[in-house]
């Protein structure tokens, strides 16, 4: 894990990590969180899923929300799974072509 975050640190040197929304229930904790950062470097590892493995800086700033499940036990992590928005990180960058669609035009343009 430690080389995972030094190479998103590397990606994104500003990083940051904003805490949204953060609910518990018995063993269960779900966070909501928001990532920014300004993309100015290439990771050794294949952080993201290996979709920023071999991708030059772009310079440019994204802005990704994620939503994080844990479970405890004897207070550490014993479980993670994430969901994170890596298509519109990829958009954000210019390494994918957006949509065309904002998420309430769907339904609209559907008819």
């Amino acid at each position: 894990m430690e080389q995972v975050y030094r190479d998103l640190y590397t990606v994104f040197p500003d990083f940051h990590w904003d805490l949204q929304v953060l609910l518990a229930e018995n063993d269960w904790v779900c966070a909501k969180v928001l990532n920014t950062g300004i993309h100015l470097g290439t990771p050794s590892l294949p952080v993201f899923g290996g979709l920023m493995h071999t991708v030059k800086p772009t310079r440019r700033q994204v802005s990704v929300h994620n939503i994080h499940v844990y479970r405890m036990g004897a207070a550490l992590i014993v479980e993670h799974g994430a969901v994170r928005d890596d298509l519109g990180m990829m958009q954000q960058l210019g390494l994918l072509p957006a949509t065309g669609h904002a998420i309430g035009d769907l339904s609209r343009s559907a008819t």
